[in-house]
């Protein structure tokens, strides 16, 4: 069963019980009511009879005449609306109006009770098929009997009944199509959601952006599937122009390398040592440029997937810039000052910062002239590295950290453009950006931090 049907049956089968219920509970409030009214007019019946009698009883009757009269008066208490007679005690059963009613031996032992004692007993009968609510109660005379029929009492419930079926059936079928309207509207978004999934699914494409039509949770999972969507274009974008760019950046190399090789293997004989040490040197310029290039791809396309904030640790941010500082100089004899406090804690992956540190200060030493120092500003909140370079030129500021972007200048020094994205990456995926600018005496460059730091300490710097 689809989930539109089971919200449509839950909806309908909610308000069908509660109608349901509603009826029944109509109609046993009814029957009680009318129960009780009954009761009640046979109990006003039989008092007003009661006070009749007791006051006939206190004549004094001392002819046939008088006699007469009186049963004459106890014939005229008598109602159309109730049959009423008088069982004696000595079991005279004298007919006061109405119908007679059947007598029971419980009838005659109310009549033999003694006068001062107040019994009363209500019982249902059937009388020529015709429903009977009798009420005996004992007076001074005897058992007074009261009946009533309960044909019209019985023909109001059969009607409520049939109205309160019909209601209950009609209320159901009401619910069940409101049950279906709601659980279309409820479910359209979903079923919108079901079709872009569909689509995503079957043409491997992601501009199945939804609308969004409400503020509610379906619209929040609306939004939030358009989002995920738009990371996914935005992702597959920048997989396809990393291997447009991977691709033109490794076509140069491999050239290179092949026109090498073929110099070798057609003229093995007629080169001279000095020009196959340059070819040979040329080739391993060659793999080690490519090598670099492949381990920045590589770096540059796992970077971002790695990088969980909730596996960041707390770790000593000037202790891995000095690590990245010592090496440097152990590996080109350069000069590398770390400025700034002896530990400064931070939130963060440690072997991407190392890398972001790695590559900033590897940026330096290409640009910085042969006997100036290469400057590494660490605090809380930032990594800035200071060369002595050219600078920047005009708009590199925001274009220098995109993938493969090397500005005219740079053109012809070693290096794939992929070293300042990766220190973009890292930087985003610790809240913060990365920063450049141009000045007098060189460039800085560097990234921010974003996530929760704590400087502690100060010191004398390196």
């Amino acid at each position: 069963m689809s989930l539109r049907w089971r919200l449509t049956a839950v909806i309908g089968g909610v308000v069908a019980l509660m109608v349901a219920g509603a009826s029944v509970l109509a109609y046993v409030s009814a029957e009680r009511e009318l129960d009780r009214q009954v009761n009640e007019f046979l109990l006003t019946r039989s008092r007003e009879t009661e006070v009749e009698l007791d006051r006939l009883a206190a004549l004094p009757i001392r002819t046939r005449e008088e006699a007469a009269g009186a049963l004459g008066a106890i014939s005229a208490l008598g109602r159309a609306d109730a049959s009423i007679q008088l069982l004696r005690s000595d079991d005279q059963l004298l007919a006061i109006s109405g119908d007679p009613l059947p007598v029971t031996g419980v009838d005659r032992d109310i009549a033999s009770v003694d006068q001062e004692a107040i019994v009363r007993r209500t019982v249902d009968v059937t009388i020529d098929d015709e429903p009977y609510r009798i009420l005996t109660s004992s007076s001074r005379s005897g058992a007074l009997m009261v009946g009533r029929s309960m044909s019209d009492v019985q023909t109001t419930l059969d009607g409520l009944r049939g109205w309160l079926i019909a209601i209950s059936a009609f209320g159901s079928i009401v619910a069940a199509l409101v049950g279906w309207l709601v659980a279309q509207g409820v479910l359209r978004p979903v079923s919108r959601l079901a079709a872009a999934t569909r689509q995503v699914a079957e043409t491997g494409r992601f501009d199945a952006d939804l609308r969004v039509e409400s503020s509610d949770e379906l619209g929040a999972l609306a939004g939030n599937f358009n989002t995920m969507l738009s990371a996914l274009r935005a992702s597959r974008e920048q997989q396809q122009r990393l291997v447009r760019d991977a691709n033109h950046e490794l076509r140069t190399p491999l050239t290179s390398m092949r026109t090498n090789v073929d110099v070798l293997r057609r003229r093995p004989d007629d080169l001279s040592t000095e020009e196959a040490g340059a070819i040979l040197d040329d080739l391993d310029r060659e793999i080690r440029e490519l090598s670099a290039l492949v381990e920045e791809l590589v770096s540059s396309a796992t970077d971002r997937s790695t990088m969980d904030a909730q596996e960041f640790v707390r770790l000593d941010l000037r202790e891995i810039a000095d690590r990245v500082a010592d090496r440097t100089m152990r590996r080109t004899d350069r000069q590398v000052l770390v400025v700034g406090a002896d530990r400064i804690e931070v939130c963060g992956d440690p072997e991407a910062l190392e890398r972001a540190i790695g590559n900033l200060v590897g940026n330096a030493v290409k640009f910085t002239p042969s006997g100036s120092d290469i400057i590494v500003e660490v605090a809380a909140d930032r990594v800035v590295v200071a060369d002595g370079g050219p600078g920047l030129e005009p708009g590199d500021e925001e274009r220098i950290f995109d993938r493969f972007y090397r500005s005219t200048s740079t053109r012809t020094l070693p290096g794939s453009g992929l070293g300042l994205a990766i220190v973009a990456d890292v930087a985003r995926a610790h809240g913060g950006v990365g920063v450049a600018t141009s000045t007098d005496d060189g460039a800085r460059i560097g990234f921010t931090l974003g996530h929760i730091t704590e400087l502690v300490g100060s010191g004398p710097n390196k």
